[in-house]
């Protein structure tokens, strides 16, 4: 088994069962393999859980790229809502979300700087791709430079809902708040 496939069990893991409650045998027995067989591709568990996270950061920073690339045209309003609908949709899809945040939020003691770092990392290439978008705005009420942050504090707050609650949770969430976000950042017409 490559050892991006293994890598991608491990994230299923870690997700589900956090770092205290990953074990190696069963990544190993799921990739149909011993776990002494893991060694020769990872030094430890540590080893595993970095290159996880390298590879998780650089999939959702992908997964922007492509996103913003694609919604290229959208307005600023049309590209916000599309995004957190997405976000909801990737996060459902893919185990790389629950996974990034569970390591930012919850990551084990002697890593925590290393995972903060790199969500930081990831939180800028986001804040980096929203920067325009705000800027074609003509109408915000906000500076523009404040724009990406507050998206990011909506985001992570529905993201709570899918994370602690459900998707159902979420979609109330997202009518409730959509509005009032929406007209705190633009001037009324």
């Amino acid at each position: 088994m490559s050892q991006q496939n293994l890598k991608k069990i491990a994230v299923r893991h870690f997700s589900t069962f956090g770092y205290e409650g990953t074990r190696l045998s069963l990544i190993a027995k799921e990739a149909g393999m011993k776990k002494q067989s893991l060694y020769s591709h990872f030094k430890n568990k540590d080893d595993l859980l970095l290159q996880v996270n390298e590879m998780v950061i650089e999939e959702e920073i992908t997964f922007l790229q492509s996103f913003f690339y694609q919604n290229l045209t959208l307005s600023l309003k049309d590209t916000l809502y599309a995004l957190l609908v997405e976000y909801k949709k990737h996060y459902l899809d893919s185990d790389n979300r629950n996974f990034m945040f569970l390591m930012a939020f919850n990551p084990p003691t002697p890593l925590r700087d290393y995972f903060l770092q790199n969500y930081r990392l990831y939180l800028t290439h986001l804040k980096t791709l929203l920067k325009p978008k705000f800027l074609e705005e003509p109408d915000l009420r906000i500076d523009p430079d404040d724009g990406p942050t507050s998206f990011i504090t909506l985001l992570d707050g529905l993201l709570i809902q899918l994370l602690y609650e459900t998707p159902k949770d979420f979609d109330n969430s997202l009518r409730i708040f959509w509005n009032i976000y929406w007209h705190g950042l633009v001037k009324a017409k």
